[in-house]
């Protein structure tokens, strides 16, 4: 059982990353930037993260991955320390960029890594997926609540001492448990676990490749969810949100992110149907409308502990995205790890299409913002949701899925 507590390093991680993007945004719209600035600080580290991503796709494997995530949290406490030492502006971006060969030099190894932890190839992906899937989605939570309490009562740089705390913790427990990896890499090749793979219920390898759906349908949601954490910073000053309020819409997001995911860790085949994903692709719809309700002018009264009605609907609007974007990153993972022969290149693939949204994400929200007004990025978001929607449900009605074995059900 101890092997399931790898999946507490993509929550340490993420708390990190979440935490330093979080302090390095709310820093800038501070300052008075405008919110196409406020954002690009989140395009500086998407950049860096896909060049680094391209890169590690050729050096990772199974048997080294363990010492790359050691390596990259050596990388994560040496940045947090950086961001202390040189609290200059233009210096932000530059460390940020570190921060993000960091973060590539993490989850594009942990993915492999947790494949390899997994003993069974069939309901093993779902289960790793999940898993994974709530981990991040947690971690990313919890960093920007952690430090938008931290950013308020005791100031930015404490902050990131946090994050380096966490990061020597995090080398400590890789170290312990990396044996987990090498004992079911070394079990994967005997008699006695081939055998077990042939009774499963559900042979993936049967259906079809649909890597690529994930790809665009992720490409949709990503972009709309880093409008979302690019335009936050810059809606908490324009509404005198204090830090811990701002962190709070974030950490929503991802919480229910994170449980949406846990819960499909008994999937069986919704990821190959339409009706599915057709309700989840309509809760977006839903998170739209109640952001672009959020910031009319008459939500400013207090209610709820003292919250203004603006905040508690704005985290409403949060709930809805995250149960879909839960089941979207779901998805995105599955189909990139459930036939092997692919899994490296997809997984290179997914993380790429991660760094483009969370280029373009922040950047087309700011400039929306600043060109028109605060709603225009849920508008457009909201437009961007119903294409693919229509789309990703017209190419799986036309998808024939195999028999279930057992009379397995989705």
């Amino acid at each position: 059982m101890t092997r399931f507590l790898i999946y507490l390093f993509p929550a340490v991680a993420d708390i990190v990353v979440a935490s330093a993007l979080f302090v390095c945004g709310n820093r800038l719209a501070d300052a008075g930037l405008s919110k196409t600035i406020v954002a690009t600080i989140f395009s500086t580290w998407a950049v860096v993260y896909i060049i680094t991503n391209q890169l590690l796709a050729h050096v990772v494997t199974s048997r080294n991955a363990a010492r790359w995530l050691i390596a990259a949290n050596i990388m994560f406490v040496v940045t947090a320390g950086a961001f202390v030492l040189f609290p200059q502006i233009w210096m932000m971006f530059i460390v940020m960029g570190f921060l993000a060969v960091a973060t590539a030099a993490f989850f594009m190894p942990f993915q492999v890594f947790m494949k390899s932890v997994e003993p069974d190839q069939h309901q093993g992906v779902v289960r790793s997926t999940a898993l994974y899937t709530c981990s991040w989605s947690l971690g990313f939570a919890c960093g920007p609540f952690i430090a938008g309490l931290l950013y308020q009562k005791m100031g930015w740089q404490w902050c990131h001492a946090f994050n380096a705390v966490l990061g020597l913790l995090t080398v400590v427990g890789i170290c312990m448990l990396k044996h987990h990896a090498q004992h079911h890499h070394d079990e994967a090749t005997s008699p006695h676990q081939a055998k077990e793979g042939v009774g499963e219920a559900i042979n993936y390898h049967s259906f079809p490749d649909l890597a690529w759906l994930g790809w665009v349908a992720g490409g949709v949601g990503c972009l709309v969810i880093y409008m979302i954490n690019g335009l936050m910073p810059s809606l908490g000053v324009d509404f005198h949100m204090p830090k811990s309020q701002v962190g709070l819409i974030v950490t929503v997001v991802y919480m229910t992110q994170g449980l949406m995911g846990l819960s499909f860790i008994r999937s069986k085949t919704w990821m190959y149907r339409a009706l599915p994903v057709l309700g989840f692709a309509g809760l977006s719809l839903i998170s739209m409308t109640v952001f672009y309700i959020s910031l009319l002018p008459f939500w400013d009264a207090k209610f709820l502990f003292d919250i203004p009605q603006r905040t508690l609907l704005m985290c409403a609007a949060a709930v809805f995205y995250g149960l879909y974007s839960g089941s979207l990153f779901f998805s995105l993972v599955f189909h990139a790890l459930v036939h092997p022969a692919r899994s490296a290149k997809n997984v290179a693939i997914n993380e790429t299409l991660v760094g483009i949204c969370g280029i373009v994400g922040p950047v087309l929200a700011g400039a929306l913002a600043d060109v028109f007004n605060n709603s225009a990025p849920f508008i457009v978001g909201g437009f961007l949701l119903i294409g693919i929607m229509i789309f990703q449900s017209a190419k799986l009605r036309a998808l024939k899925i195999p028999q279930l074995q057992s009379g397995a059900k989705s």
